[in-house]
């Protein structure tokens, strides 16, 4: 029983790899594991992202300052959006990317499918780790 909860903290704690390697490890059916995990990952995605909208909204002059300081910049950042929220979530975590591109007041429609996708690309890199398929296909 206590695996369980050890697996649902590193699964909100760690994200999509330390979920799955702890998962695959204790010997968890691989696909319960994957999908449990990403369902948990991206509701934290999802619920950082509101509660980072809830504190902007909050606090007004916050908002309104961040949006002053990115007005120049903000056509560049909806275009490149995408390539920079799917390579972030890879460099940092979903978790960060999603309160930076809440900051950087991104586009919704912009903002959501791509971290999303993002996520679930990391999901499939850890559950392809956790299960050593990247050591038969690389051969080593």
């Amino acid at each position: 029983m206590y695996e369980i909860f050890i697996y649902l903290v590193l699964a909100i704690v760690f994200e999509s790899a330390g979920g799955m390697l702890y998962g695959v490890a204790v010997g968890f059916d691989p696909v319960l594991v994957f999908v449990s995990t990403l369902t948990i990952n991206i509701l934290t995605v999802l619920a950082v992202s509101k509660f980072v909208d809830r504190l902007l909204e909050w606090k007004k002059g916050l908002r309104s300052w961040i949006e002053r300081r990115t007005a120049r910049g903000q056509r560049l950042i909806n275009k490149y959006a995408w390539l920079g929220i799917i390579a972030g979530v890879f460099v940092l975590s979903p978790m960060q990317v999603a309160v930076v591109g809440r900051l950087l007041c991104i586009e919704p429609r912009k903002f959501y499918p791509p971290l999303i996708g993002g996520t679930v690309l990391g999901a499939i890199v850890s559950m392809g780790i956790a299960l050593g398929i990247f050591k038969v296909i690389l051969g080593w």
